[in-house]
């Protein structure tokens, strides 16, 4: 996971010190030159010399020999020479470098504490072996231990005299603060880690200058830490700052500068903008290849990093290489027992399994666990192990080791003080669901991981939900399909659902925090109110687990619940665009119900991580599924068949197997008496629409499904509001946006030598700033003449009420906001829909329209006229459009990050007042697209509700049109029409 990143930054970060001069024991004086030379030539090997095994071998024998030399020389009161002891650290150092952990922690430990008295001497390296020991203790699941040993030195380091001390010594101070805020942040106390690193930062700062890369090493291991506590604009800025000052002074060849761009790419994948964050991770790891080699460990540690965001983005067979690769050379460099060899093996497991090969996961997740051992208290490593290898071990039918590995994660978490609550309920739901226990305790262990998860996602932001919960979830619903539970298959769909919306729509409510002091409070409130929640549910758990008493126990969760709950309540009260941004509705399969009319139904179709689950839910009944296709089988076919589709062909194959697998018999007899159906999907299917679709109810024959339902698409799980037919309401008004003024491109002419041959920027760093967008992405954009000629169709083909056109530079986001844009019926902005993470600087969904004087700007310095509108912006208009269309542009188009574009802009135009989207999934002809929108919005008019009038105005183009072409699925399948 990304929360171990800190440390893969750790080592280079901090570099071995030589001792202190200038003291008693100083190796300057002539008594000691046989141990200066030795010291010399042990430092000069481990500056200088290779860096691979035989290497680091020749490094640590001459460490060894300054020790044997120090140890036979000795002082006035018989003791040996402080070297022999402080040589010791040296050689622990080595040793953590080649994964020989408990060896080095010995060392280590026999290094400190023979050196103690001698502090004063040698402050740097005793901060630094603490500094050590501290990271090894945290790294093998003893954090509280490492902890209270980093504490002690860093006390008495306190005590010195900080006066005429050398770089050395405050480097060594910053090293402490570091490990000190490791291990607090590893025990779940954030605030002190933050202060910790903040103060490692301010160390560095105050003694190297802000440019030396030391001190930028601290700005990026402080963006880590403000990442991990949840601060992700915090994050941001310092992760940017750290990458704008390794530009302005340091060399690339400087491992500081590549590792700046590492952690920029980190955090942008944790605020929800894995697009952007790959791109930076890649070229974090060109300039290791470039300048560090390809066969060492830092690199390894790239290949790893850039694994954890694909894997995130749930590009599985990318990874499997990556983590093959990082295992390898982490393996060599570290030892095969290390922590990070380990999680190589556990996430190449992760993507086995999600590839639908779980023998080939139980493989690899059975290594790991060997290698943690039988005995391993590390909840934290057996997290990342143990879940996908029960998985993996009872779909390959052998429940017995499933159990097994079931019995040794759930022991090590009831005996753990850090496990969360998450962990805590996943482990209470492997054991149940490896020993087969009755539906009722697993049903309740499922509710709990719903409930845990649910609490970790309101915490993070803008970040997708990691693969553990992911797996986690998929489990949830296998069992919600086993029980025919169908109001825990909503929970863990909705919670999918609601992940995704935040992802799209959070950084509204981020910008909110940020330009309100009180609510920014307010959240850190309610941040702490929720770990005291989760502190409270993990010891009612555990003494459930346990058979313990629990009524105490549940009276301390109510309480911690009713807190967190009135904070919450208040917030929303207090702030109601945050509350509008943020909260979604708790979804209930009874208010679905009570929301559907006769003849509707509402299937929620999930392929989440290994299986492919389905909601139906019609007035009078309900169904949980698992479909017989697994997620690789669902995400193969919809990229198959939607590739095909939008480049004007069509694989009928893909299209009938799809239908088959996705709507099976039976699934279509539940929906029998269904005439409207409103489907929502997410991953791949989010963006194909399943009008496509043939096959369905297993028959080969069976035609399109748009001939036997009316379709719309629910933008999430939480709230819609019903489709009614209206009588016919006279003429309506329309407003329309169209052919927007291209962005002219700008770069710098000290850049100009770096271009690619088509004028784009060879590489990030050159058009990189810490705020600005990527206007020169933006001005590559392919304009849009004939969407001029589209919305004059539009406005031609009915008796409007009114009718306004803002053309070329006046499609403008000031037209947007002008009172007849507020008060039109219905609004058609037919220009580029860009997605989150898809262009540098844009992190959330937005349109693409005439750009004003402040072209491409963000920040404080912004106009509002910039030419990008985002789905932030969309939230803050007044708007009362009945329908909103979106032609010409993609706008439904999914992701890389897979996150689709159309939930984040239907959210944002329902918080405006808008009601609902048309949109396309792909760029059609102008003439087709006018058709289409003026057709269903005539039909609209004539009391039809809006699926009915979408559905009818398709019908229309492919059979009565006799427009050219009209019949092709190409032509008529992309309109879809998006319930907010």
């Amino acid at each position: 996971m990304l929360a171990s990143a800190g440390l893969l930054l750790l080592a280079p970060a901090a570099p071995l010190l030589a001792q202190d001069g200038g003291k008693p024991y100083s190796t300057d004086l002539p008594q000691y030159a046989q141990l200066q030379a030795l010291e010399d030539r042990a430092t000069d090997l481990q500056t200088n010399g290779a860096q691979d095994a035989e290497g680091r071998a020749q490094i640590i024998a001459a460490w060894q020999a300054l020790q044997e030399a120090a140890q036979r020389t000795l002082l006035a009161d018989g003791s040996p020479h402080p070297l022999a002891h402080i040589a010791k650290i040296s050689i622990a150092s080595q040793l953590y470098r080649q994964g020989e952990i408990d060896e080095a922690l010995a060392m280590a430990e026999a290094g400190v504490g023979g050196a103690e008295p001698y502090l004063g001497e040698y402050p740097a390296k005793m901060a630094e072996g603490a500094a050590l020991i501290g990271l090894l203790l945290t790294q093998k699941g003893e954090p509280e231990r490492g902890l209270a040993m980093v504490e002690e030195t860093y006390a008495g380091f306190l005590r010195l005299d900080p006066d005429g001390q050398s770089a050395g010594f405050f480097t060594a101070k910053s090293n402490l603060e570091f490990s000190l805020s490791q291990a607090a942040m590893r025990l779940g106390r954030t605030q002190e880690a933050v202060g910790y690193q903040k103060a490692s930062l301010d160390t560095r700062e105050a003694a190297l200058g802000v440019d030396h890369p030391d001190t930028i090493a601290s700005y990026y291991s402080y963006a880590q830490t403000l990442r991990r506590a949840g601060r992700m604009d915090e994050a941001e800025s310092f992760a940017r700052t750290a990458v704008d000052r390794a530009i302005a002074h340091v060399d690339p060849s400087d491992p500081t500068y590549a590792r700046a761009f590492e952690m920029l790419g980190i955090v942008l994948a944790n605020s929800g903008r894995p697009v952007e964050a790959t791109q930076f991770l890649t070229r974090a790891l060109e300039l290791k290849r470039e300048h560090e080699g390809a066969d060492t460990l830092i690199f390894g540690y790239g290949i790893h990093n850039l694994g954890t965001i694909l894997l995130e983005r749930q590009r599985y067979e990318e990874v499997q290489p990556l983590f093959t690769e990082a295992e390898a050379l982490m393996a060599r460099y570290q030892g095969p027992a290390s922590a990070f060899p380990i999680m190589a093996l556990a996430y190449n497991g992760q993507a086995s399994l999600a590839l639908g090969k779980p023998a080939e996961a139980s493989g690899l997740l059975e290594e790991g666990r060997t290698r943690l051992g039988e005995d391993s208290s590390d909840v934290e490593a057996l997290g990342r192990v143990i879940p996908d290898l029960v998985r993996a071990r009872m779909l390959t039918g052998d429940r017995d080791a499933a159990l097994a590995a079931a019995r040794q994660f759930d022991d090590a978490v009831r005996a753990s003080e850090s496990a969360d609550a998450f962990e805590v309920a996943l482990a209470t739901l492997l054991r149940s669901y490896a020993q087969g226990n009755d539906p009722k305790a697993l049903l309740a262990a499922a509710g709990h991981v719903i409930e845990a998860t649910r609490r970790f996602g309101k915490l993070e932001d803008g970040a997708a939900l990691p693969v553990r919960h992911l797996a986690a979830i998929d489990l949830v619903m296998e069992i919600a399909a086993q029980q025919d539970d169908a109001a825990l298959m909503l929970s863990a769909m909705a919670l999918v659902s609601d992940a995704n919306l935040a992802r799209a729509t959070g950084r509204r409510a981020a910008q909110l925090r940020d330009e309100n002091p009180d609510l920014a409070a307010g959240l850190r409130e309610l941040d702490e109110a929720r770990q005291t929640l989760d502190r409270a549910d993990r010891a009612l758990l555990l003494a459930i687990a346990q058979g313990q008493p629990t009524d105490a126990l549940r009276q301390d969760f109510a309480q911690a619940q009713s807190a967190s709950d009135q904070i919450e309540q208040s917030l929303q009260q207090r702030f109601e665009q945050w509350a509008a941004a943020r909260v979604l509705p708790e979804p209930s399969v009874a208010d679905m119900q009570t929301r559907l009319g006769d003849g509707e139904a509402v299937l929620a179709v999930t392929p989440i991580y290994y299986g492919t689950y389905a909601l139906l839910v019609t007035p009078s009944g309900t169904r949980a599924i698992q479909l017989s296709a697994t997620r690789k089988d669902v995400v193969d076919l919809a990229n198959v068949l939607g590739s095909s589709v939008r480049v004007g062909s069509f694989d009928e194959a893909a299209s009938r197997k799809l239908g088959q697998a996705l709507f099976m018999a039976e699934v279509m007899e539940q929906l029998g008496e269904t005439r409207s159906l409103k489907i929502y999907a997410n991953g791949p299917l989010a963006s194909l629409p399943f009008s496509l679709l043939q096959g369905w109810g297993g028959d080969a024959d069976n035609g399109w499904l748009l001939d036997r339902f009316s379709l719309s698409y629910l933008s999430g799980l939480s709230a819609w509001e019903p489709d009614e037919r209206k009588p016919d309401q006279g003429p309506l008004s329309l407003v329309a946006f169209a052919a927007p003024s291209p962005f002219t491109r700008t770069v710098p002419a000290t850049l100009t030598a770096t271009l690619a041959p088509d004028g784009a920027p060879a590489r990030i760093a050159d058009y990189f700033s810490r705020t600005a967008i990527d206007v020169n992405a933006l001005a590559g954009l392919p304009a849009l003449p004939g969407t001029a000629q589209e919305i004059r169709s539009i406005a031609a083909s009915a008796p409007w009420r009114s009718q306004r056109l803002y053309i070329g530079p006046d499609a403008s986001e000031a037209a947007i906001r002008q009172e007849a844009t507020a008060r039109a019926d219905i609004v058609v902005i037919a220009t580029h829909g860009i997605v989150a993470g898809e262009i540098e600087g844009i992190a959330e969904p937005a349109l693409v329209l005439s750009p004003g004087d402040a072209q491409g700007e963000t920040g404080d310095d912004a106009g509002e006229d910039d030419g990008v509108l985002t789905a932030s912006e969309i939230a803050q208009l007044d708007m009362r459009a009945e329908w909103i269309i979106l032609s010409s542009c993609d706008s439904a188009a999914g992701m890389g990050g897979g996150l689709p574009a159309f939930s984040g802009l239907a959210q944002a135009f329902r918080q405006a007042g808008a009601r609902d989207l048309l949109v396309s999934h792909w760029k059609v002809r102008d003439d087709i697209a006018a058709f289409v929108s003026s057709q269903a919005v005539l039909n609209y008019r004539k009391g039809m509700s809006k699926t009915d009038a979408l559905r009818e105005a398709i019908r229309t183009l492919r059979k009565d049109s006799k427009i050219e072409g009209a019949d092709s699925p190409f032509a008529w399948a992309p309109f879809v029409l998006i319930e907010g």
